[in-house]
């Protein structure tokens, strides 16, 4: 159960040694160390930041007999999805750094995974993905399917589907490339 902190504004820090919250306060009794306590056990942002460790652990080491992780089998995936694909598009696909992004595809592309060829100006770069990339995308899914189902069908899967529904709510990005649009794409958009 995840329990509410309130009274934020009321917190005075007498000195280093007592740090206390005003009696005034509604929550008064506690300490700033029990507060401390309380956002570590219960911070969902932490939580789910562990979900992801453990997950992409479970991913990678099953991966790993192929020399792939989950970050790159995901690039993949994406990748062939669209057929081609920028750098950048891909990195908001798969919310990812810029220099992760360019960290990564180099390496992929070295292990003759990835194509990178220049788009219509010299500026522009395109990724595909090659033969032996789509082959390893072939050889690996046996074994994604197979975790997808262990990690979905575990006790926990309802959590886990109830995380994963927190990363589809809008984020201002999201909102903010539907403004960016000439055109509406849906009937949402105009109440942006």
């Amino acid at each position: 159960m995840v329990s509410t902190f309130t009274g934020a504004s009321d917190v005075s820090i007498n000195t280093v040694e007592d740090m206390t919250l005003d009696p005034t306060a509604e929550t008064a009794k506690k300490t700033v160390r029990e507060i401390a306590q309380q956002m570590s056990h219960d911070c969902v942002a932490r939580r789910l930041r562990q979900v992801n460790r453990t997950l992409t652990r479970l991913y990678d080491e099953a991966l790993r007999p192929y020399g792939l992780t989950i970050n790159q089998l995901n690039i993949l995936a994406v990748i062939v999805s669209e057929k081609q694909i920028q750098p950048g598009q891909l990195g908001q696909a798969l919310g990812m750094e810029k220099s992760t992004v360019s960290r990564t595809i180099d390496r992929m592309a070295k292990k003759n995974w990835l194509q990178i060829a220049s788009g219509k100006d010299s500026r522009t770069q395109l990724l595909s993905v090659t033969p032996k990339g789509r082959q390893l995308l072939l050889a690996v899914a046996p074994i994604w399917n197979t975790l997808q189902q262990s990690v979905l069908s575990s006790r926990n899967d309802q959590n886990i589907l109830d995380m994963l529904a927190l990363d589809t709510a809008p984020t201002q990005s999201s909102q903010t490339e539907r403004q960016d649009r000439e055109v509406p794409l849906s009937a949402d958009d105009f109440y942006l």
